[in-house]
């Protein structure tokens, strides 16, 4: 989200005297984020403004007949004009904040024309408070609006020209030009000094809003980096017991998932090889043997993690039996790959064990008691002699050659203690 902006970036932004504008991306930011409220702010004060000019035409009738029947057509028509400008505000899609507050500033600025001649048209004391009223109204509509500083600097000089000159041409008299100018000069700078401190104040907000968002950023990735850390093995870089357990819910409960393997497996004889070469070395191996193993499910939809020192293991969604079968030994062959000669065996490369089980009925095998099935699986092969791919002791078909199986009768295994039976397959 904020791409090229940094932290250091943001606080110098902070820290200037006065937020005049922002480089080209923040500043585009900037505009991306409060052109559309800024609009719509305008939009609505416009059409108040014009609301306001219609129904003045109800004061101007109790003050003055001669007031209400010189000014109110003038007053539906600039009444008319600022809502229609409110209204095309609402309706440009790209409105640039600029280019609508020169179009408010105009309906602001024939507010004040028509309330001038609508004084100049009554009896000489109706001009000072319609005088009065035309300015103190123009400068609250244009201070108390989010005007851009660029827009309002055009229209608070033609508002000095036209106040003055106005009652002049509507036939006032001309003494008061020098003090009407001024009092005009006066409002103008007042309006100018708030709507560049309310300008400068929306951008301070704008740069506190991104150092939030910047922080609150930086804290997440900071979480999930956490996350990633406590889930995974510094070791070999693959997922943690943690992780491995909790992901092993998930796996087993895939909608699509109509069945599941489980692999547990363990380098042979490697705490001969830390005894013979050192846990530098062995720490070598474990991690080769992690790159083998993980290359090797790169494709599949499953879990491998380290599990325990020397043990590795995995649950793969939907597969069938004789295809399990198949990718143990094509983990095996994967380590055989790796020939890392064994430092307590001549002529021998490090190999490992697998130990399989299998349920075809996911919902009713925890996947807990599933690795478990495994790992006896695991031992039997340990016992065949190692370098071997075992099943568990309940499985119900003929192992493929070279495959072996904990020879023990089937029983039920249980997840929680609820005595929920698993469809493991088995060889008696």
């Amino acid at each position: 989200m904020h791409g090229e902006l940094t932290r250091d970036d943001l606080e110098r932004e902070i820290r200037r005297a006065s937020v005049w504008s922002f480089g080209a991306a923040l500043e585009t930011r900037f505009r991306q984020r409060t052109t559309p409220s800024t609009v719509r702010s305008m939009s609505r004060a416009c059409a108040l403004v014009g609301a306001l000019t219609v129904i003045a035409i109800g004061l101007d009738r109790s003050i003055s007949a001669d007031i209400f029947r010189a000014a109110w057509v003038w007053r539906l028509v600039v009444g008319g004009v600022c809502i229609l400008i409110a209204t095309s505000m609402l309706g440009m899609r790209r409105c640039v904040p600029e280019r609508a507050g020169l179009a408010y500033g105009l309906g602001l600025l024939l507010m004040m024309a028509v309330i001038a001649y609508a004084g100049a048209s009554g009896p000489p004391w109706a001009q000072d408070r319609y005088a009065l009223a035309s300015i103190l109204l123009f400068s609250a509509a244009l201070a108390g609006t989010p005007v851009p500083f660029v827009s309002a600097i055009p229209i608070c000089v033609l508002g000095t020209i036209i106040y003055p000159t106005l009652p002049i041409l509507f036939g006032a008299d001309t003494k008061v030009f020098a003090s009407d100018l001024f009092v005009a000069a006066g409002a103008a700078f007042v309006v100018l000094t708030i709507i560049r401190k309310n300008e400068v104040d929306r951008r301070r907000r704008f740069l506190e809003e991104l150092r939030y968002e910047l922080a609150a950023t930086e804290l997440s990735v900071s979480n999930r980096e956490l996350l990633r850390l406590s889930n995974t093995d510094a070791l070999t870089g693959l997922p943690n017991r943690r992780y491995f357990e909790a992901e092993a819910d998930r796996l087993c409960a895939e909608r699509d998932a109509r069945s599941v393997g489980a692999i547990i497996l363990d380098i042979d004889d490697f705490k001969k090889f830390n005894d013979s070469a050192g846990h530098v070395a062995g720490d070598v191996c474990l991690r080769s043997v992690a790159r083998a193993l993980s290359g090797s499910l790169h494709n599949r939809r499953s879990s491998l993690a380290r599990y325990g020192g020397e043990e590795f293991a995995a649950f793969v969604p939907s597969i069938s039996p004789r295809d399990l079968e198949k990718l143990a030994q094509e983990l095996c062959e994967a380590v055989a790959r790796l020939q890392i000669p064994h430092p307590a065996f001549l002529e021998s490369n490090v190999s490992v064990s697998v130990g399989l089980a299998w349920s075809a009925d996911v919902p009713s095998c925890g996947p807990m008691a599933l690795l478990e099935e495994a790992d006896r699986g695991l031992y039997a092969a340990k016992a065949a002699g190692r370098n071997r791919i075992g099943w568990g002791p309940c499985s119900a078909f003929t192992p493929a050659p070279g495959v072996v199986s904990e020879q023990a009768p089937p029983r039920p295994i249980s997840r929680s203690g609820k005595g929920v039976t698993c469809s493991v397959a088995a060889d008696n």
